[in-house]
């Protein structure tokens, strides 16, 4: 489900360099549904969470922010995905609650050397709630 810097998946690589005998292995298995709209939403909120708690060392990092479509592969509420941030001895675990139109990330953070620096955001395409901190 990830895409490159053209909007290509991997399955669309493969295809636009003729190698279709691996198109069928690399064509993404949906396990969640969730609208695009709705998950281009979630993602950009979850994006400004991660500004919002380490832009200064996304930036000097030069890292792309985490695409978020991956999660569609997997089941709900399995291990969440991780971003891990340079300079923050940390970063973010995030996953899928729920699907649909109603769809939910829940993304974690935390600075492993910063007792308390834990933060817990319920996110959807409505906007984002901090459900806790102060873990870790």
């Amino acid at each position: 489900m990830l895409e490159n810097a053209r909007g290509e998946r991997a399955v669309d690589v493969a295809e636009r360099l003729g190698h279709n005998r691996l198109m069928a292995i690399l064509e993404p298995v949906r396990v969640s549904r969730v609208p695009f709209g709705v998950l281009r939403k979630i993602q950009d909120h979850f994006h400004t969470v991660i500004r919002a708690r380490a832009d200064d060392l996304v930036r000097d990092a030069r890292l792309r922010l985490p695409e978020i479509a991956h999660l569609l592969e997997t089941p709900l509420n399995a291990e969440p995905a991780w971003f891990a941030v340079p300079g923050m001895y940390g970063g973010f675990a995030y996953r899928l609650v729920a699907d649909g139109a109603n769809a939910r990330l829940v993304a974690e953070s935390w600075c492993r050397v910063v007792e308390g620096s834990g933060q817990r955001h319920e996110i959807t395409s409505a906007g984002v709630r901090l459900v806790n901190e102060g873990f870790v």
